[in-house]
């Protein structure tokens, strides 16, 4: 399965390199059965968030990775302006620098200091593999899931909510297009 289809590049001021967001060709998996803890105590499935008729962003990151403190408060402003429209953020915090299984009581001063008030769920580094996309490469990373609960993007890095909307607008377009485009061949 090819990768990559389309790579949206934007310079941010978090870093001084340009930023990927990878579209995928085809969509991996469909919104992933993965049971996670919660803050709340709780076991989530993934599925909860995914597939439920908005975007999904999924974020995996860690309490003390530099990367991941940056980009943080631009996936709270993303959410905050998405989450009563189109799109929400999920978070899956994992320890770093270990890649081992989140700290609960950092996790929850990293909350309390950043005031996330998306959902936040703990895991391992494993966590990418179980939803079908493959090894962990670096934190922080970003899957986007459409409304459908499709995997149609991921990011190895910071990102933020321009890039996000940005590749959310590109894909909506791209997607018209051809609905378009089929429609008038079929008539």
């Amino acid at each position: 399965m090819p990768l990559f289809l389309l790579i949206i590049t934007r310079r941010i001021s978090l870093i001084s390199t340009g930023v990927l967001l990878i579209m995928y060709a085809q969509s991996i998996i469909a919104s992933p059965d993965v049971l996670l803890e919660g803050m709340d105590g709780n076991r989530h499935n993934l599925n909860e968030y995914i597939g439920k008729g908005k975007w999904t962003a999924l974020n995996i990151w860690g309490t003390r990775c530099p990367p991941c403190m940056e980009e943080m408060p631009e996936l709270i402003h993303f959410h905050d302006d998405h989450k009563d429209s189109n799109a929400i953020v999920v978070g899956v915090a994992i320890d770093f620098p270990s890649y081992g299984y989140a700290i609960k009581d950092q996790v929850a001063d990293f909350i309390d200091e950043y005031l996330v008030e998306f959902p936040v769920l703990l895991s391992d580094a494993g966590i990418s593999e179980k939803i079908g996309a493959g090894r962990l490469e670096g934190l922080p990373t970003t899957y986007l899931y459409t409304p459908e609960g499709k995997l149609v993007g991921m990011q190895v890095g910071g990102i933020t909510r321009n890039i996000l909307e940005a590749f959310i607008k590109k894909y909506e377009s791209r997607t018209s297009t051809n609905t378009e485009s089929k429609n008038i061949k079929s008539e």
